[in-house]
């Protein structure tokens, strides 16, 4: 039987009532049951969805693509981009979930969550977009290679572009100065001289880290500093 938006619209209402604690989930079930004309698991699945959709969840249980659509959109009204966030995150793990599990491909789901991961993005910052971008692929070295190529045969081989906001700390200069002239061409983790000379004035190229971070509270000063070579550098901020 085709579920009617009328009683999506109403589905994800009495989700969110649930959800908020305005009434229990057997009473949510019994309206959506017996009002709305929805039976029992459709009802209970969503219900149980919407929660696991606000929690970056997995879930097991299909919605349509009409009716994902319809609750992301009020999500993302409702609760914000954060939420939009945590649903896109959910629906992502559903859609690895399902596929693997039943090898089917669900591809309107997938246009569902590109098309609000593209919003999502647009209220990101650099460093968010970094983050997601390390843990997909994460997520990618752990799959196995069968659904990495199948994926990329299906993906855009032109990488999507996206405005970003950012914040940016005024660094002092002189603490960068001081940093270098007390490095001496040498960096200051693992001792050895700096890679190369920079072209435009020979100066041995070290990289002036902060140990700790400008946007965790740390102090622009010498005394929070550190010259390091690039190699450093990274394992300062990638390493065990």
């Amino acid at each position: 039987m085709r579920i009617t938006e009328k009683q999506v619209s109403e589905a994800y209402r009495v989700a969110r009532k649930v959800y908020e604690g305005e009434i229990k989930k057997a009473d949510g079930v019994n309206e959506l049951v017996d009002v709305h004309g929805l039976n029992r698991a459709t009802a209970n699945d969503f219900i149980y969805d919407f929660k696991c959709l606000l929690l970056g969840k997995v879930f097991h249980r299909a919605m349509s693509a009409g009716a994902m659509h319809y609750f992301l959109s009020k999500i993302h009204t409702e609760y914000g981009v954060d939420s939009l966030i945590q649903a896109v995150i959910s629906l992502k793990a559903h859609i690895k979930y399902y596929e693997g599990h039943f090898k089917v491909n669900m591809r309107k789901l997938r246009g569902v969550a590109e098309e609000f991961e593209r919003l999502t993005r647009h209220n990101k910052t650099f460093l968010e977009i970094e983050q997601e971008f390390h843990r997909s692929v994460k997520e990618s070295l752990e799959d196995n290679q069968s659904n990495r190529l199948k994926r990329l045969s299906k993906a855009n081989k032109l990488p999507e572009k996206v405005e970003v906001k950012t914040t940016v700390f005024i660094r002092n200069p002189d603490v960068v100065a001081e940093s270098l002239i007390r490095a001496n061409g040498t960096c200051e983790s693992c001792l050895t001289e700096a890679p190369f000379l920079r072209i435009k004035d020979g100066s041995p190229y070290l990289e002036v880290h902060h140990k700790v971070q400008l946007s965790k509270g740390g102090e622009d000063s010498t005394d929070n500093t550190i010259a390091l070579c690039p190699n450093c550098h990274r394992k300062e901020h990638y390493g065990m």
